[in-house]
């Protein structure tokens, strides 16, 4: 049986699809897996580890209402088309997922007009604008929340929860963690982190905080900035407390092990992407959501939602922040263990621990009813 996947690009679409890969070898023997994804650095990285057909595409998403730029991207979508139509004659895959995204979009396409079964998965609690369009054109669409079934009749619809990396099912001690990452491994410790390609905005609202250490002082962070910020971060950081040692303040450009990360955390900051949002329920950890205020859709804000409406984080809009009064949460909630605690626990009842299996089975149903 041969599956292809595509819709890489971000972290937040290659971990969780490269575990669905590998659960699906784990139930079935004598599986082939093609990958059809970009260009991008993080994606050839982590796709070199495994075993896995890489093919690079053309693709591109559009980025703004600038008429060339809106042109350039359909020409780039347009070639990936036709390169996806040579790789799907090429490998002559059974089913073809796209889990996302920009990415995936010609690849998906390509396969339903090749006739080939097609699957979507969305992460999302509300359809990306590639997965719209492709919507009609698949099989079946995997989910994450329910509240996206419950606002269709579609039969093609299917809740499975949220898919997240492997890792996180295997995270060690938090005082293994902490020294793992040169921190105390006694002290009270906060995560931030902006996602796969961070976030400048959270950057620049943490160096607000950072001149309260003073009043919290017995807690201890870290930070993972996002490569392309770090150097600004760093200049900053360092223009701020010039020459004196800050032991309690840790800030890293990328974490590849974020499943030490979080298992160090007893609070994290984020933004609300769908990958974020999973790996909270899924670990059940106490957060402050940041949600991106120009995400496509508000679909941060509406992820966001899905932990608000229970109780299970914290959620401040970014034109609403301000260093202070982070700080004032933080040191509130990082000193009160008992909610600490009643929001994790609030966040884990929305984890479905057996996601990965059922949409690895769904698939291969979904592959088998072709190759019958």
């Amino acid at each position: 049986m041969k599956i292809m996947i595509s819709g890489g690009g971000t972290g937040g679409h290659i971990y969780p699809a490269i575990a669905l890969a590998k659960k699906i070898r784990n139930i079935k023997d004598n599986i082939k897996i093609v990958w059809v994804g970009t260009e991008r650095k993080l994606e050839r990285k982590l796709i070199a580890k495994t075993d896995f057909h890489f093919e690079i595409i053309k693709s591109r998403g559009f980025r703004n209402n600038n008429l060339f730029d809106r042109f350039y991207s359909l020409l780039l979508l347009s070639i990936g088309f036709f390169q996806s139509i040579f790789l799907i004659l090429k490998y002559k895959p059974d089913v073809i997922l796209g889990m996302g995204g920009y990415a995936c979009a010609p690849t998906v396409l390509a396969g339903s007009i090749l006739k080939k079964k097609t699957a979507l998965f969305e992460p999302n609690v509300i359809m990306g604008r590639a997965n719209r369009f492709l919507k009609k054109w698949v099989d079946m669409i995997f989910v994450s929340h329910k509240k996206t079934v419950e606002e269709t009749s579609d039969k093609k619809y299917n809740f499975v929860g949220n898919i997240v990396r492997e890792d996180l099912y295997n995270i060690p001690s938090k005082e293994w963690a902490r020294e793992y990452f040169g921190l105390d491994p006694n002290k009270k410790t906060v995560l931030i982190s902006g996602g796969s390609q961070g976030s400048l905005a959270i950057n620049r609202f943490m160096l607000g905080v950072i001149s309260y250490l003073d009043k919290i002082k017995d807690i201890q962070f870290l930070h993972i900035t996002g490569i392309k910020n770090y150097e600004e971060f760093k200049k900053r950081f360092l223009r701020t407390f010039k020459n004196e040692e800050v032991k309690n303040y840790k800030f890293l450009p990328y974490v590849h092990d974020m499943h030490f990360a979080y298992a160090a955390s007893d609070l994290v900051i984020c933004r609300a992407g769908a990958n974020t949002i999973s790996e909270i329920i899924c670990l059940g950890i106490p957060s402050i959501l940041i949600p991106f205020p120009y995400a496509i859709d508000d679909h941060q804000i509406i992820n966001a939602k899905i932990l608000k409406d229970i109780d299970a984080a914290i959620v401040i809009p970014e034109n609403k922040l301000s260093a202070t009064d982070l700080s004032d949460i933080i040191y509130t909630l990082i000193k009160d263990e008992k909610r600490l605690c009643e929001i994790g626990d609030l966040a884990k009842t929305l984890n479905q621990p057996k996601a990965v299996e059922k949409m690895s089975r769904g698939l291969i149903k979904l592959a088998e009813k072709k190759i019958n």
